[in-house]
């Protein structure tokens, strides 16, 4: 999926629905994005009817330009089994392109007791939802808990400082503490995001 339209982008559909089974010509707004099948489910504003679209269906309204402004640092500390239940969600997504995951700055296992886990560290990223990495991961995390893997994230914001979000479920098992891993292992030259 080339990813040209963004969630909530008024756009023009032109081409068959795969629910109704009939052609359309209207402006829609996307909702969702299905990045397996390459489609997006629109919701037309003249009629109010939601239908899937392939990617070729749909055109933008206007030109613009994405600006890739705000950049983040991020840090996730992962049970490994858990890290693996998100690689192997990646593995499956059509068009790896842009696999921020090839970009870490810092990837480090460590062991506590019988279990190995993982910290992942971007020091300067964009960490944009739309990326497929970024998504396998926040989609996840569900997944995580249902499976009980620990895990902590935590987006710091290089552009703006003030902004701060921890992703994290460490009740049952505090290991992934970002905070006090640097007790536990060395880490160096992580552009002070543990500091």
């Amino acid at each position: 999926m080339k990813n040209k339209f963004r969630i909530g982008e008024i756009v023009v559909v032109n081409g068959k629905g795969k629910i109704y089974d009939k052609h359309f010509k209207a402006l829609g707004i996307i909702q969702y994005k299905d990045y397996y099948f390459n489609e997006y489910f629109v919701t037309m504003i003249s009629s109010n009817k939601e239908d899937w679209f392939s990617e070729e269906d749909i055109e933008i309204v206007m030109d613009r330009k994405y600006k890739k402004t705000d950049k983040y640092k991020v840090v996730m500390a992962i049970n490994i089994k858990g890290l693996q239940l998100i690689l192997n969600k990646i593995e499956k997504m059509p068009n790896k392109n842009n696999n921020i995951l090839k970009k870490l700055d810092l990837y480090k296992e460590y062991k506590v007791f019988r279990n190995t886990y993982a910290i992942l560290v971007w020091t300067s990223t964009y960490w944009s939802e739309n990326n497929f990495v970024v998504k396998c991961i926040q989609d996840s995390f569900k997944t995580l808990r249902e499976n009980n893997f620990a895990y902590k994230q935590i987006i710091i914001g290089e552009t703006n400082p003030k902004y701060i979000k921890i992703n994290e479920f460490i009740d049952n098992d505090p290991n992934v503490d970002i905070f006090n891993i640097n007790q536990k292992i060395e880490l160096k030259n992580i552009g002070g995001i543990l500091v």
